[in-house]
C-alpha cells in the first residue's frame, strides 16, 4: 500500500472517493458515491484482476488527484459546479470534504448495489438510467429536450429488450456478483437500490449471500402493489440487520405528481405493511423546485427525524432555486417555520439566481411531463406557471 503526502488544503477532496462503491449490475459501471459520473467496468480486466473492483487504475488516478487537491472530472456535475455557484453540494451535505484517507488503495466502507432499472414510476427528477418506465416513455414518445439525459443510446435500446432472467444469466452480471462476494465484509453498510428492488425476483437470494455488514439497506420507492410487497417481505423478514429506506418527499397530489405511477393511498398502505413487519424505516427526500412545495407537509406527516435529504442537481433546470420571485417568497416562510432538518441549506440555495436557460428548459420539460401523463399543473403557484410561460 503506497502512502501519499497529505495536501495542505482540501478544496477538491471527497472522502467518498475512498469509501463508497456503487456497482451497477445492469450497466456494468461503478461510481465512487451515488452522484459521481459512472465509469464503465472492463469485465475482462476484472476477470484478470479479481478483488480489484474498488482499486482500478482509474480510481487510483482520481484518488491521487484529490490528494493533490485537483478537481476530478467525474465529480464536476454533482459537487464542483454547484459549489462554484454557492450551492450546497452532496460533499458539503455529508461532510465528505473532511480528509480521512491518505492512500490510493482502499476498501469500501459503503457498498451500493444497483440491481437494474426495472421500475414502475416516472418520478419528475428521475431518468432512463434508473427507471425502465422513463426509458419506455422516451422510446415511445421521443425526447423532452435535446440533451443526453433524454436521448436514447444503442445500449438503452438493447437494455429495453433484455428480460430480468437474461440480465442475470449474462457473463457480466455473474462476474460482478462474484466480485462483490470477494469483499468478505463491508465496514458500514450495504445499500440495495434500483430501479425498484422489490421488482427484483431474486432479491431474497441476493440478500442472503451478501458480504458481512453491520447494516443492510434496501432503498425503495414502494412503487409495487401491496401483494407483491407482502410476498417479498415474507422472503426477507429474517435478513439480519435489514433496514428500509423509502424514497419519497411529498404527500397527496404532490406525491402523485412527482412520483408518477404511485398512488399516495397505496403508498401509505405499503408503509403500514413495512411497519407491520417490524422494518426499521427511514426516508430519503429529493429537494427540487417541483417537490419543495410539499416538503414541509411530508416532514410533518412522516417524522422529520427519519428523513435524509439530497438536492436535485441534475437536471440543472429542476434545482430548487429555479422559480419565480413570488413563488420563492411564498415558500420561504413555509420552510423557515418547518421542522425540516436542512432548512438553512434550502434557504441558502433559494438565494441563488436561476438562469434564463434553466427557466426555458424547465418550461419545456414541465409542460411535456404533465401532457404525457394527463396531469394538472394547477397544484403549482400561478405565478410560477406564468413565469414559465405555461
Amino acid at each position: 500500500m503506497t502512502t501519499m503526502t497529505t495536501a495542505m488544503t482540501t478544496k477538491f477532496y471527497c472522502s467518498q472517493k475512498f469509501t463508497w462503491l456503487t456497482v451497477d449490475l445492469e450497466k456494468r459501471s461503478t461510481q465512487s458515491c451515488c452522484a459521481a459520473d459512472p465509469a464503465k467496468i472492463d469485465i475482462s480486466w476484472i476477470k484478470n484482476n479479481p478483488g480489484k473492483l474498488f482499486n482500478t487504475p482509474q480510481l487510483h488516478l482520481e484518488r491521487q488527484a484529490m490528494l493533490d487537491d485537483v478537481p476530478v472530472d467525474s465529480c464536476r456535475t454533482a459537487c464542483w459546479t454547484p459549489e462554484s455557484q454557492g450551492l450546497i453540494s452532496r460533499r458539503n451535505l455529508f461532510q465528505s470534504d473532511i480528509k480521512t484517507h491518505n492512500t490510493l488503495e482502499s476498501q469500501p466502507e459503503i457498498l451500493n448495489i444497483i440491481l437494474g432499472s426495472d421500475c414502475n414510476l416516472t418520478c419528475s427528477y428521475c431518468d432512463k438510467q434508473y427507471s425502465m418506465s422513463w426509458l419506455r416513455d422516451i422510446k415511445d414518445q421521443g425526447p423532452y429536450l435535446d440533451t443526453p439525459r433524454f436521448r436514447l443510446t444503442p445500449m438503452d435500446l438493447i437494455k429495453s429488450n433484455v428480460s430480468q432472467k437474461e440480465h442475470e444469466a449474462s457473463d457480466g452480471f455473474k462476474t460482478l456478483i462474484k466480485e462483490i462476494n470477494l469483499f468478505k465484509n463491508v465496514d458500514k453498510k450495504i445499500i440495495i437500490t434500483g430501479g425498484e428492488p422489490f421488482l427484483y425476483n431474486d432479491l431474497s437470494n441476493l440478500l442472503n449471500n451478501l458480504p458481512e455488514s453491520p447494516t443492510v439497506v434496501v432503498t425503495t420507492g414502494l412503487g409495487v402493489n401491496h401483494n407483491r410487497l407482502k410476498n417479498q417481505l415474507d422472503k426477507i423478514a429474517n435478513i439480519k440487520n435489514l433496514n428500509i429506506t423509502v424514497s419519497a418527499e411529498n404527500i397527496g397530489q404532490w406525491h402523485e405528481f412527482n412520483r408518477y405511477g404511485s398512488s399516495y393511498s397505496e403508498f401509505c398502505k405499503n408503509i403500514d405493511l413495512l411497519q407491520k413487519y417490524g422494518c426499521n424505516i427511514k426516508f430519503m427526500s429529493v429537494v427540487s423546485n417541483l417537490t419543495v412545495f410539499g416538503l414541509a407537509d411530508f416532514a410533518n406527516r412522516h417524522g422529520n427525524q427519519n428523513i435524509m435529504y439530497s438536492f436535485c442537481v441534475d437536471p440543472n433546470f429542476l434545482r430548487v432555486n429555479v422559480m419565480d420571485p413570488d413563488s420563492m417568497n411564498r415558500i420561504i416562510p413555509v420552510i423557515e417555520s418547518s421542522n425540516i432538518s436542512i432548512k438553512e441549506e434550502i434557504l441558502k440555495n433559494l438565494q441563488i439566481p436561476s438562469t434564463k436557460e434553466q427557466q426555458q428548459q424547465c418550461s419545456i420539460f414541465l409542460k411535456e411531463f404533465a401532457r404525457r401523463r394527463n396531469l394538472s399543473l394547477d397544484i403549482f403557484p400561478q405565478t410560477m406557471l406564468q413565469w414559465l410561460n405555461i
